[in-house]
């Protein structure tokens, strides 16, 4: 077992942090019958149970199967989860902020984690190592995901809905009489308004069945993906995904090409992760305060990392490295968070549970698939330069791919504005006639 372990490790840690956003469909139909507060406390539970059962595991698959598919699958689940009870209690101002938060306490618990993992392993062993982690899981994650509720905002905002749709319907049914029309009207309201008692609750929320659009909370996932606006968002942060990889799981072994020192090295390392930590409090801090969205941050930041990698492949000197680090540093602390409200922003007549599924699909195949390219490229030529300059383009795309997003969004609703100006103009020609005849 142990010289296989040794010798399939990385597939194996692979695999568990490709299933963490991979499984983000399966995490959406599970929430959809057991509710986001109770996923969360399961998910956490049996992410805890997966870490125990395979400390005690005697074959790669084993070890495979329980840590990689089973224990990546429970923590996309609770991350999944997490990410849903965060964007309905905040409101979109202050969602990145939050993920902000969230994201650098995953900085600040890797950096403890893995300076006592590091101790742990050599002294106690690999087995012992993920028993403690388990115990590390029930100590703080589970009772913690007790805490996590959403706001309990749907029957008001239904109720809001349910009279304003009586508003437009009073509005758009045109008749000559008009006592004739509100008696109608409020025939037809009391006659279609449908009561239905909310499972688990007390109260009972109104709801006007025929005028209602569908809960977008409702729509089947597929259909998501019948949309070339989806499509489009997508690949917007997938192949930024697959290059911010490459930072994630080359950076060492490219400062070790340039046949740096291991104290050079340590240095890089030591600027870029804290550079992370720093770029994700910076955005729980200052993000709504800037004068533009999230997606605007994102197109900036793919193109300042086109010219960032570009920088790092081919003019690698020491002061280049050590700068080009505290950029990396920021751009992985903020690539990881930025996605889910700008993806959340553009992906219109889908929920938010929606958008964070899409996000986490992107940025899990982004890190399923990035490491093929750069080590592709790297076997072929002996070089990490080529490599990197291919995720240049790949931020590029992205960026250009987001810009595009935008224009058509704006196009969108310039269009719609024109048609309602000319319904309007056409609606206020009669009135403007005074009743006589023009020839």
């Amino acid at each position: 077992m142990t010289a296989v372990y040794r010798s399939e490790k990385g597939l194996v840690g692979s695999t568990a942090l490709s299933a963490c956003y991979l499984a983000s469909p399966v995490a959406l139909l599970v929430e959809g019958v057991l509710g986001l507060h109770m996923t969360v406390i399961l998910s956490s539970t049996l992410a805890m149970v997966s870490i125990f059962v395979s400390s005690f595991m005697t074959s790669f698959w084993g070890l495979l199967l329980t840590f990689g598919v089973a224990y990546g699958t429970m923590a996309c689940l609770a991350l999944h989860s997490t990410f849903c009870v965060l964007f309905r209690y905040f409101d979109r101002s202050k969602r990145s902020n939050a993920s902000g938060f969230v994201y650098a306490g995953v900085s600040v618990s890797n950096i403890v984690l893995s300076l006592l993992y590091e101790r742990l392993v050599g002294s106690l062993g690999w087995r012992l190592t993920l028993r403690f982690t388990a115990l590390y899981t029930l100590v703080l994650s589970v009772p913690s995901s007790f805490l996590m509720r959403p706001r309990k905002a749907d029957k008001v905002r239904m109720r809001h809905v349910s009279r304003q749709v009586d508003v437009n319907a009073a509005i758009t049914i045109k008749k000559k009489d008009r006592k004739e029309e509100e008696e109608d009207v409020k025939g037809e309201c009391s006659v279609q308004t449908v009561c239905e008692k909310v499972e688990g609750d007390n109260d009972v929320e109104t709801r006007m069945a025929p005028y209602l659009p569908e809960d977008p909370r409702k729509k089947p996932l597929l259909r998501m993906f019948t949309s070339l606006t989806a499509w489009m968002i997508f690949f917007a942060v997938f192949l930024p995904g697959m290059a911010w990889t490459a930072y994630w799981t080359n950076i060492v072994s490219y400062f070790e090409s340039l046949s740096l020192s291991e104290a050079a090295i340590l240095v890089n390392v030591t600027i870029l992760t804290g550079f992370e930590l720093l770029g994700r409090l910076s955005l729980a801090i200052f993000i709504d305060k800037l004068p533009f969205r999230e997606v605007n941050v994102l197109v900036i930041m793919n193109i300042t990392f086109v010219i960032v990698t570009s920088l790092f492949a081919l003019w690698p000197t020491e002061i280049v490295l050590l700068i080009c680090s505290a950029f990396i540093g920021v751009g992985r602390g903020c690539a990881i968070v930025l996605p889910y409200n700008a993806t959340a922003e553009l992906l219109k007549g889908y929920s938010v549970d929606h958008a964070v599924t899409l996000t986490m699909l992107a940025i899990g195949a982004g890190f399923a698939v990035g490491v093929i390219p750069t080590g592709a490229v790297y076997d072929a030529t002996d070089s990490y330069s080529l490599a990197f300059i291919i995720n240049a383009l790949f931020f590029l795309v992205g960026a250009m791919l987001l810009v595009l997003l935008k224009v058509l969004r704006r196009c969108r609703k310039s269009r719609r504005r024109r048609r309602l100006s000319t319904k309007s103009v056409d609606a206020a020609e009669p009135s403007a006639n005074l009743g006589y005849d023009v020839d």
